[in-house]
């Protein structure tokens, strides 16, 4: 690096593994950017910069969080999108304007490998009755969802079906890159000594926005704009007793006294967004 580089230049790792490049350059006075979509690396390369001393910020691109667990991805996805999922089929994940759809998996690129599924379990008796009955219109119309993907297919799966189809794909990466997903938040609610503790609280959407992880967060009361508790909840209703609402500058207070009589405790915590996490606790 010393030989190729000067003091002061960018350098660039796209692949950084367990961090050694932007090590090197932090130590040789370069400034660096490096990447990785293994988690593990990203982790590995954090704590051994800080070791270093290094000055660096960490940032999450492209709805990184999503690749790191395919289920919730999926249910992510079904919802950032408004797909209305389809109860009793096996071969679609939903419905959306007409088309069926189908989520590729998002951990990677999709390939043609990757409609075998589809392509083994098409209900194509249904398809033939379609085909007489319209013989100029498609049999299904079909949406493949996915993040990133290898080209031709649509044409795959029109090809190979043997079938009139109309497919359209919907790459989130390159379609889609402005789409947000929800994450649900977080908390800890603890009982004890007749006091109600908010132990903790990650408002995920907002430590997305943040670029920062839950193991970021210090102080939770940062980003909590009120706290609401209803000592005895009817089900329907919320009717607040409780109702933090710290002046500027200052935090809630996270610990509350559980007054004698309480039953059914409703808690409301509204972060910085205006996002709510809402938990229901029975008491006594």
């Amino acid at each position: 690096m010393s030989s190729s580089t000067n003091e002061g230049d960018l350098v660039f790792d796209c692949f950084m593994g367990c961090g050694t490049t932007p090590a090197a350059a932090s130590m040789l006075n370069r400034r660096f950017i490096g990447a990785d979509i293994n988690f593990g690396a990203i982790q590995t390369s954090t704590k051994r910069l800080s070791g270093l001393g290094s000055s660096f910020e960490c940032y999450n691109v492209n709805n990184y969080e999503i690749f790191r667990n395919p289920v919730e991805a999926k249910e992510l996805i079904i919802h950032a999108l408004e797909v209305q999922q389809l109860e009793f089929s096996s071969i679609y994940d939903g419905e959306k304007d007409g088309f069926k759809v189908k989520i590729l998996p998002v951990n990677r690129i999709a390939t043609k490998e990757d409609l075998n599924e589809l392509l083994a379990n098409f209900p194509y008796k249904k398809f033939e009755e379609r085909k007489a009955q319209n013989p100029n219109k498609p049999v299904e119309e079909i949406m493949l969802v996915c993040m990133g993907h290898e080209p031709g297919l649509a044409a795959v799966l029109e090809n190979e079906s043997g079938y009139k189809l109309k497919v359209e794909v919907v790459d989130i990466l390159r379609d889609k890159s402005d789409l947000t997903f929800k994450y649900d938040s977080e908390a800890v609610i603890d009982i004890r000594d007749g006091k109600l503790i908010v132990k903790t609280f990650y408002p995920r959407n907002l430590l997305q926005k943040l670029s920062q992880q839950k193991e970021d967060v210090t102080e939770w009361r940062e980003m909590v704009e009120s706290i609401m508790i209803d000592w005895n909840y009817d089900g329907a209703v919320m009717e607040p007793v409780v109702i933090d609402i710290p002046e500027k500058d200052q935090f809630v207070q996270g610990v509350y006294d559980i007054p004698q009589g309480a039953s059914n405790i409703k808690i409301k915590i509204t972060d910085l967004l205006s996002e709510s996490y809402e938990e229901v606790i029975s008491h006594g």
